[in-house]
C-alpha cells in the first residue's frame, strides 16, 4: 500500500534521537530481550552522527549561500593626500572619504530568491538521501534474515546426511547395505559440509554489512529479527511521482536557476556613492565636505554572456525534471509489477512445491526406515526438500528487494 506522507521541506532532516537511543538500548539489553526490526535498523542508519552530518551539511551550505546573498558589500575607505613639496609640504591637500556600492536593479533580491530555492532543493535532497540510507539498511537487514534462514537449512541438511551416513554405515556392518551406499552418502555429506561453510560465510558478511550501516557491533545470533522476509503488502497504484523528494528537489533547482536567469537579465550596474572631507593646508587653509557618484557605463558589457549561461542552466534543469519524471514513472510501474508478481509467486510456491517437497521428505524418511527405498532415493528426497526451501527463500527475498527498490524511488511506499 502507498501511504501519503507529509513532506516538510522547511525542516532539516534531523533525527528523533529518542528513537535512535531506544533502538540502541534494544541491542545492548540482555540476550533474551534482544530484538531488531527493519524500521529500527533504518532509523539507526539515518540517526547515527555521521549520517546526520552528511544529510545536514548541504542544507547548511545552502543557508550560508543565502546569508552571503543577503549581505551588503563592504564599504571602501579612501585616503588621498597631495602636496607641492612632498606629503608634508605647503599646499598639501588631504581627502578622507567612504564609498559604498548599491544595487538599484534588483539583482540582489533575485539572487536571494535563488538562494532560498537552493535551500529547498537541499532539504528535499536530504529527504531523498535519508530515505536511501534507510532503504540500504533495510536491504542489509533482510540480507541478514535470508542468510540466517539459509544457514538453518544448510545446518539441518548437513545434520540429516550425517545421521543418514551413520545409519547406512550401521546397515553395512549388518549386511543390509552395500559399500557403495555408504560412499554415496559420504560424498553428499561432504558436499553438504561445504555448503554449510558457505552459508556461514554469507551470514558473517551480512552481519558485518548491517553493523557498518547502523553503526553498531555485529549482531549476535541471539538478536531476533522480527520482520518477515516476504512482504505482505499489496502495492497500490495510487502513487504520485510529483511527490517524490527527487522530483521536488529538481523542481526547486529549476526555480533557483530561473531566479538567477532573471538576475542576469538586469544589466544596470551598481551605483557607488561616496562622502568624505577634503582639507587644504598652506597659505589658505580650508575644510569642506566631499560627495561623489560613480556608475560604470554599460556600453560594451551588458551581461549578455552571463544571461545566456543562466538561460542554459534553466533549460537544463527543466529538461532534467521532465526526463526524471518520465523515468521514475516507468521504473515505478515496472518495479510495482515485479514486486506483486514475486509476492504472488512466492506464496504459490510455498503452498505448492515447498509443501509437496516437505511431504515427500517425510514419506521418504519413513520408507527408508522401513527398508522400502534405496539410499539414493532418500538422498534425492532430502535434496528436493532443501532445494525447495532455498527456492522459497530466494523468491521471498527477491520480492522484498523489489519492494525496497520501489521504496528507494518513492520513499512513502511500504517496505
Amino acid at each position: 500500500m502507498i501511504h501519503s506522507i507529509r513532506i516538510t521541506p522547511r525542516k532539516k532532516p534531523t533525527v528523533n534521537r529518542f528513537y535512535a537511543f531506544s533502538a540502541v538500548l534494544l541491542l545492548v539489553m540482555p540476550a533474551a530481550a534482544q530484538t531488531l526490526s527493519a524500521d529500527q535498523a533504518a532509523r539507526l542508519a539515518v540517526d547515527r552522527p555521521e549520517a546526520v552530518q552528511f544529510l545536514e551539511a548541504p542544507i547548511e551550505r545552502a543557508e550560508g549561500n543565502l546569508e552571503t546573498a543577503r549581505t551588503l558589500s563592504n564599504p571602501v575607505a579612501r585616503l588621498e593626500r597631495e602636496g607641492v613639496d612632498g606629503l608634508g609640504g605647503d599646499g598639501a591637500e588631504t581627502i578622507v572619504a567612504v564609498e559604498q556600492s548599491w544595487d538599484f536593479s534588483g539583482r540582489r533580491s533575485l539572487n536571494q530568491r535563488g538562494a532560498k530555492a537552493d535551500i529547498e532543493a537541499a532539504r528535499f535532497n536530504a529527504l531523498s538521501r535519508a530515505a536511501n540510507l534507510g532503504v540500504e539498511a533495510r536491504r542489509s537487514y533482510f540480507e541478514l534474515l535470508a542468510a540466517r534462514k539459509k544457514l538453518s537449512i544448510a545446518a539441518r541438511y548437513e545434520s540429516e546426511l550425517s545421521n543418514l551416513l551413520n545409519e547406512t554405515a550401521q546397515r553395512e556392518q549388518a549386511g543390509d547395505a552395500a559399500r557403495y551406499d555408504v560412499e554415496r552418502v559420504r560424498q553428499e555429506t561432504l558436499a553438504a559440509g561445504i555448503a554449510l561453510t558457505e552459508a556461514e560465510t554469507e551470514l558473517y558478511t551480512a552481519e558485518q554489512s548491517l553493523a557498518a550501516l547502523i553503526g553498531a557491533e555485529p549482531l549476535a545470533g541471539q538478536v531476533v529479527l522480527t520482520d518477515a522476509l516476504l512482504p505482505d503488502t499489496v502495492i497500490s497504484e495510487a502513487y504520485s511521482v510529483a511527490a517524490s523528494p527527487v522530483i521536488r528537489a529538481l523542481q526547486a533547482e529549476a526555480e533557483g536557476a530561473r531566479w538567477r536567469r532573471e538576475s542576469a537579465s538586469k544589466f544596470m550596474p551598481d551605483v557607488t556613492f561616496g562622502a568624505g572631507v577634503r582639507q587644504t593646508e598652506g597659505f589658505s587653509e580650508s575644510t569642506g565636505l566631499l560627495f561623489s557618484l560613480s556608475v560604470p557605463l554599460p556600453l560594451f558589457d551588458r551581461n549578455q554572456g552571463e544571461y545566456r549561461a543562466r538561460a542554459a542552466d534553466v533549460n537544463e534543469a527543466e529538461a532534467r525534471v521532465r526526463l526524471t519524471e518520465a523515468k521514475l514513472a516507468s521504473d515505478i510501474a515496472s518495479l510495482r509489477n515485479r514486486a506483486q508478481s514475486l509476492i504472488a509467486a512466492a506464496a504459490r510456491y510455498e503452498s505448492g512445491a515447498l509443501s509437496s517437497a516437505m511431504e515427500l521428505r517425510e514419506i521418504a524418511q519413513s520408507a527408508f526406515n522401513g527398508g522400502e527405498i534405496a539410499v539414493f532415493e532418500i538422498i534425492d528426497a532430502l535434496q528436493s526438500a532443501r532445494d525447495a526451501e532455498l527456492r522459497t527463500i530466494t523468491l521471498q527475498h527477491d520480492a522484498r528487494k523489489a519492494v525496497l527498490d520501489l521504496a528507494e524511488l518513492l520513499p512513502e511506499t511500504d517496505q
